[in-house]
């Protein structure tokens, strides 16, 4: 079956900053739901706060989220969903359900850090993790493939231009600390070398020291 793309021009794509993105989601996750293990075992005290839920780490994933959502959907999906069809288009159709599935579950948790509910809160700290896992597992094994066979070197490149777009002019300086937070050396490494030096030394200078303030890390 023909994709649309033209066999001299497809590629294997550098997928380092999507994989990156993908695991900075998880350890979001995961701190959640240890926070939501901890806060099960007994009464909230004033050490802990009132709800197992940093409200500043959890804007910090949720924006990240959407603006990741939105990028690819615009840059990716929508150019690969009219070159596929039977399985991969299933796939695409799949990850769609799930991603409004994991929005409605996203918006539980903006309400009951709202309404200071962790009785709501509470069960959203082991639900929405083990969603978000599985739609990163299923993504990853089903839908990224799909960029390396449908995509042409110029159509990828724009998925950088829509995500700059998504998180603003000033949005690098907190989603690259944000990013490398807890991550390997493999994975900084191999991210800093897709950036120019002077963006390398201001991460390393200024950002990442003004994350860790704000975090209190």
């Amino acid at each position: 079956m023909s994709t649309g793309v033209d066999d001299s021009a497809r590629r294997r794509f550098d997928l380092t900053m999507l994989h990156a993105a993908y695991g900075a989601f998880r350890r979001d996750m995961a701190a959640m739901a240890v926070a939501g293990r901890v806060a099960s075992w007994g009464p909230f005290t004033a050490e802990m706060g009132p709800f197992p839920v940093d409200a500043n780490a959890w804007s910090l994933f949720r924006f990240h989220w959407l603006a990741q959502q939105a990028a690819e959907r615009r840059a990716l999906w929508t150019v690969i969903r009219g070159r596929v069809t039977g399985g991969r288009s299933a796939a695409l159709d799949a990850m769609d359900v799930e991603a409004v599935r994991l929005v409605a579950l996203m918006d539980r948790v903006d309400a009951a850090l709202e309404h200071e509910d962790d009785d709501i809160l509470l069960p959203l700290t082991r639900d929405l993790p083990a969603a978000v896992e599985a739609y990163l597992d299923f993504k990853e094994a089903n839908v990224l493939p799909l960029i390396h066979e449908n995509l042409t070197p110029y159509e990828w490149g724009t998925y950088d231009v829509e995500f700059r777009q998504e998180i603003g002019v000033r949005g690098l300086r907190v989603f690259l600390p944000w990013l490398l937070d807890g991550a390997s050396e493999a994975t900084c490494g191999a991210v800093l070398r897709l950036l120019p030096p002077p963006v390398r030394l201001a991460y390393r200078t200024r950002w990442l020291p003004r994350y860790r303030r704000a975090l209190r890390r």
